[in-house]
């Protein structure tokens, strides 16, 4: 073989080495890479507060929305660390209604109001630019502040005290003041539209839907100026001191602009936070545990269900999602039933989701966020050194715990919400989500921590952005989870207990202490939106 041959057959022989190396050398890598994936897989879960109880980390919650439900699944259950949860030191402000900006250890922003009197604040609502908010439970303003900033728009006095969580609709913002009475503003300006004392004391907020709004209220107290409306109930004694005396709660039914009455309807106690709205119907649920259906035209009886019903009702399509009280093995349960619409059939035999429920036994007080010695000074604070008799505070004990006007002012219970095809609540200490078509558990995530009392009702109703819940807690926690998996997205602690479920506008959550601050946090994503007051909207039925 010649010189020439041997060194093509040479360089031949180094190519082909060359390419055995390199092939060699790329499926390492692939393999090293594969298996970094893995571990990262594994290892990364939303700021390290979550986990299995088995120690799997909760899955991402991408592609899981469109993911077949398989009914006979067990649910996943974790556990939601509020000990790591990252401590929001907010500024107080050093005046009155003058807001203070914070931020993050994360780096997103909000700012804060002290409001005076630093009573507990309920549930802001968001119209238009302007954040509606009263004083708290005992105080006699009702204010509006611009939801950028938090500077001031305007604030006006009341006439009583107590101002319920506000709904806004069609430039008008209502609510009741828990001593006595019904009230309507012009949104923009704080002009009052009408106002009308109906009975002492209110405990929960209206509704607003079609132009009408709908409120409960203790009938059969006088010493007030009665309604001027032709054909109402309040117009008849007027002019006919012997006509019928009512007595017990009614429902009411008057024109949002002009506060004409159109009905009335006897139910059996006060209402639970709120009557809800569904097309032409009135669904709420009483202290005493009776849920009604009524006709909004008409207010004629649809159906009434006695059932230890703990919070106010959700509609969603032909369905009613309640919340529900049973006893079993000398334990207290709480847990979601779906009823059907029509006749208010149970279509669940079991609750779904139940667990323990110790809050809601007769005098534990329903697990609002502040004591039973302060809801004491609360209600003296107001005159009430006993509870009136027409609160009829006896059933509300026996059914959810609550003794107290203060209480049952702030009392909202384990109240579900819907989102694209799932139902989820707070409850105890659990955060809950559950397929609505099968009605399957798809996780629970269980607060845990030094300062976790396994028998507190912890949380706040949910407020439901696109794709994420946002909860506080009694405690002064702001956390945000996603709905398909309950990763977690951010947990803060403050030093400030919060009793009323947030609400969500334009990237923001707005919720309000139990001493007297409205907190604004930018979460920096629009997800934070479109949950603009209690239950949502006007109608408190949000889906």
């Amino acid at each position: 073989m010649c010189f020439q041959e041997l060194n093509k057959l040479k360089g031949r022989v180094m190519i082909h080495s060359q390419y055995r190396s390199n092939r060699f050398m790329v499926l390492g890598l692939g393999m090293f890479l594969c298996l970094i994936g893995i571990f990262m897989s594994q290892s990364s879960f939303s700021q390290g507060t979550a986990s299995d109880k088995g120690g799997n980390p909760a899955p991402s919650s991408a592609g899981v929305q469109n993911q077949p439900v398989d009914p006979q699944a067990p649910p996943r259950t974790f556990e939601i660390n509020f000990d790591t949860a990252k401590d929001l030191k907010i500024r107080l402000p050093k005046r009155d209604l003058t807001p203070t900006p914070f931020q993050t250890p994360d780096d997103r922003s909000g700012w804060v109001v002290s409001i005076p009197g630093k009573r507990p604040i309920a549930t802001p609502a968001y119209y238009e630019g302007l954040i509606f908010v009263g004083g708290g439970y005992g105080s006699h303003e009702f204010y509006a502040f611009k939801a950028d900033t938090g500077e001031v728009a305007w604030k006006i006095q009341t006439k009583d005290d107590g101002p319920t969580a506000a709904v806004v609709e069609e430039g008008c913002v209502a609510f009741n003041t828990e001593s006595c009475t019904i009230m309507v503003l012009e949104a923009r300006t704080g002009k009052v539209l009408w106002e009308e004392w109906l009975g002492d004391p209110l405990m929960s907020q209206p509704a607003i839907s079609k132009g009408r709004l709908y409120m409960a209220y203790p009938a059969g107290q006088r010493g007030h100026p009665l309604s001027q409306v032709s054909g109402s109930y309040a117009n008849q004694q007027k002019l006919d001191p012997t006509a019928p005396s009512r007595s017990g709660h009614q429902l009411l039914c008057a024109d949002l602009r002009t506060g004409k009455h159109y009905w009335e309807q006897s139910i059996t106690s006060d209402v639970i936070a709120a009557p809800v709205i569904d097309g032409d119907q009135v669904f709420f649920t009483c202290f005493d545990g009776t849920s009604f259906c009524l006709n909004a035209l008409d207010g004629q009886v649809i159906w009434k269900k006695a059932h230890s019903g703990t919070s106010s009702p959700l509609v969603v399509e032909d369905q009613v999602v309640v919340t529900e009280k049973s006893q079993k093995e000398n334990q207290t349960l709480e847990g979601i039933r779906r009823l059907e619409i029509k006749k208010g059939q149970a279509l669940d035999q079991e609750l779904r989701m139940s667990g323990k429920a110790d809050y809601l036994r007769t005098g534990k007080g329903g697990g609002v966020a502040f004591s039973k010695a302060q809801q004491s000074t609360l209600d003296n604070s107001v005159g009430f050194g006993t509870a009136p008799a027409a609160a009829n505070l006896k059933a509300a004990s026996e059914n959810v715990g609550v003794g107290s006007v203060a209480g049952g002012w702030a009392y909202q219970g384990s109240r579900a919400a819907y989102r694209q095809g799932r139902v989820s609540n707070a409850q105890g200490i659990y955060l809950n989500n559950m397929d609505f078509q099968s009605s399957s558990m798809r996780w629970r995530g269980v607060a845990v921590g030094k300062t976790v009392d396994p028998n507190d009702q912890l949380f706040t109703p949910p407020s439901m952005g696109k794709s994420r819940m946002y909860v506080a807690t009694t405690q002064g926690h702001l956390l945000s989870v996603q709905e398909t998996t309950g990763t977690v997205d951010f947990l803060y602690k403050t030093d400030h207990g919060m009793a009323f479920q947030p609400s969500l506008a334009n990237g923001c959550m707005y919720v309000g202490t139990t001493d007297g601050l409205l907190v604004c946090l930018k979460t920096g994503d629009t997800d934070a939106s479109d949950w603009h007051m209690w239950g949502g909207n006007a109608q408190h039925n949000k889906k």
